[in-house]
């Protein structure tokens, strides 16, 4: 239980925090006055701008949910299943052509049976 002891800070410590404090705090201060210099202003723009474009760019290379590797496996996933889907409708075209033709021919028979017969 000793062993907590709190270390109290020396006056130079204290004054050396204290002046670190502050620098950070007229840096912050700088920045802000800066943003209402034109010249700074546009800098400041075209810096957002930049990592914006910067971020964009980082998430297409990741490897999250809308990195460019995820959305090409799921349009590779779409194009499989259309590419089913076109297969079927080929089948489904040609079978259902044939009955046509049948019925087609059905038809004519009923038709020229009942011409005949009348």
């Amino acid at each position: 239980m000793n062993d907590n002891k709190r270390t109290q800070r020396t006056p130079a410590e204290i004054i050396a925090e204290t002046e670190a404090r502050l620098e950070r705090l007229r840096l912050r201060q700088a920045k802000a006055e800066a943003q209402n210099n034109p010249a700074v202003a546009s800098l400041m723009d075209e810096k957002a701008d930049l990592a914006k474009e910067l971020r964009e760019a980082k998430k297409l290379l990741g490897t999250g949910p809308q990195s460019a590797e995820a959305r090409i496996e799921k349009h590779e996933a779409w194009i499989v299943k259309i590419n089913d889907e076109a297969t079927d409708a080929e089948a489904l075209v040609a079978s259902v052509s044939e009955r046509m033709d049948e019925v087609n021919t059905q038809i004519s028979e009923a038709v020229a049976a009942l011409v005949t017969g009348a």
